[in-house]
């Protein structure tokens, strides 16, 4: 028994000694490390690929405010809304900006041609600025973060940076990466979709447009001036830029069928939050058929003009027929009511059940709570299972860039001029299937 003891004492020491000539020191078979990354453009591109995913899409936005419902009362509606919280606007957002600081680090140590990256570079700084913008829009004072964090990192406990310095931030960044994006017209076909400059100039329109006007009425800050100049400027660069247009590719529907299958690839989204068949899906064709994405309330439906007299429904001059009759408040409003609110009674399509009568009962779909139902976003390809649709959502177009044009120069001047009105906002009045009354500084003045 002794002896059976030490000739296996013997072998298991024999077997230890062998492993401990052995390289243990390993790479990981289930995760890339950064020894064999960072090495090429693709890496660099692979990783900004993540942050397209994590954009705004299709959600029930307005339901936030008083001109839309959930079919259930939401956290903001509720009064119960804080942050941090459950629902990732604030948490979900961190995650975001430590991949941008991350992208953004890495690049500084790149051993190969910093040309092959710069663009994926410029991606990843506008999607921290994007990021930012997400959090103070909703926020206002957050903390300015441009490096990734560790948990001995003192910002993990730091204060929020005033509203002032993020804005400042964002607009610095935007500016500074535009020009190394790519133009659109620049992109291949297999790269649609991607940031652009004009997408960079487009979010720099946006955010000098809010801060200018928080500004203007909250006094945050003092020059207000100055940041709806940049408004301005950065939105009258991307209609310089002649890379953008309303789109007109469905006739007298051309607005209806933006948001949904046809407009896919249309020359008016800058940027926009894509989707691809059995790649990248959601289920939003059913779900609007349903009432999940929320239903119109009478204070939207009361803010389309009529058409012909181009007057709010309130005024006495408008021609407004009323509310005695369904058919009446649709009457004579502007195009676009009709093509997002869908009106009892008319014939239409859905992905369900393909052709269709619109029914006036609440529970009966499309659902409401509010007596509108809603039919923008509502695909129409019959036969297609709940959750595989693909059409984009456009998160910015040209149409707001047109309207920044407009909004931003009247906040900073006190008026406008008709010739500004006709570069601006009344392109999109005249778009195909729209075709309202152009707005002048004479229409104004008649019917205060």
């Amino acid at each position: 028994m002794k002896k059976y003891i030490l000739s296996t004492t013997v072998f298991m020491v024999t077997l230890l000694t062998i492993a401990g000539c052995q390289d243990i020191d390993l790479l990981p078979k289930d995760n890339l490390p950064d020894q064999l990354f960072w090495k090429t453009p693709a890496d660099y591109m692979k990783e900004v690929n993540t942050l397209y995913s994590r954009t705004e899409t299709f959600g029930t936005k307005d339901a936030d405010s008083d001109i839309g419902y959930e079919l259930n009362s939401n956290s903001t509606s509720n009064g119960t809304f804080s942050a941090p919280n459950s629902d990732g606007d604030w948490s979900d957002r961190f995650v975001d900006l430590r991949q941008c600081n991350i992208i953004i680090e890495k690049s500084e140590s790149y051993e190969g041609d910093f040309a092959g990256i710069e663009r994926y570079v410029a991606e990843a700084r506008f999607f921290r600025a994007y990021t930012h913008w997400r959090l103070m829009q909703k926020f206002n004072d957050v903390p300015v973060l441009i490096k990734s964090l560790t948990v001995e990192s003192p910002e993990l406990y730091g204060s929020r940076s005033p509203q002032k310095e993020v804005e400042d931030f964002i607009l610095s960044e935007l500016e500074a990466i535009h020009a190394k994006l790519p133009k659109q017209s620049e992109l291949r076909a297999d790269e649609l979709g991607r940031v652009t400059q004009g997408a960079a100039l487009a979010l720099k329109a946006r955010v000098a447009l809010f801060a200018g006007t928080w500004a203007k009425y909250h006094q945050h800050r003092q020059d207000y001036q100055q940041l709806l100049e940049q408004a301005v400027q950065a939105a009258q660069r991307v209609i310089d830029s002649g890379e953008y247009s309303l789109f007109a590719g469905e006739g007298q529907e051309s607005y209806r069928y933006l948001f949904i299958d046809e407009g896919e690839n249309a020359a008016e989204e800058i940027f926009g939050s894509r989707y691809y068949d059995d790649i990248r899906m959601h289920g939003t064709a059913h779900s609007v058929f349903w009432g999940w994405r929320g239903t119109p309330a009478r204070k939207m439906a009361d803010m389309y003009l009529c058409k012909t007299s181009g007057l709010p429904v309130e005024h006495p001059a408008s021609g407004f027929r009323g509310y005695e009759r369904i058919a009446d408040e649709f009457a004579d409003r502007d195009p676009r009511m009709t093509q997002t609110i869908l009106m009892p009674g008319a014939s239409y399509r859905n992905a369900q059940h393909g052709p269709d009568i619109c029914s006036s009962k609440f529970t009966t779909r499309p659902e409401t709570r509010t007596g509108y139902k809603l039919w923008k976003f509502m695909g129409e390809f019959f036969g297609k299972p709940s959750n595989k649709d693909s059409c984009d959502y456009h998160i910015i177009r040209y149409a707001e860039v047109l309207l920044i044009l407009a909004e931003a120069t009247f906040e900073k001047d006190g008026r406008i001029s008709d010739e500004a009105l006709d570069r601006s906002i009344n392109v999109v009045r005249s778009r195909t299937g729209v075709e309202m009354p152009p707005l002048t500084n004479q229409f104004v003045q008649d019917n205060r």
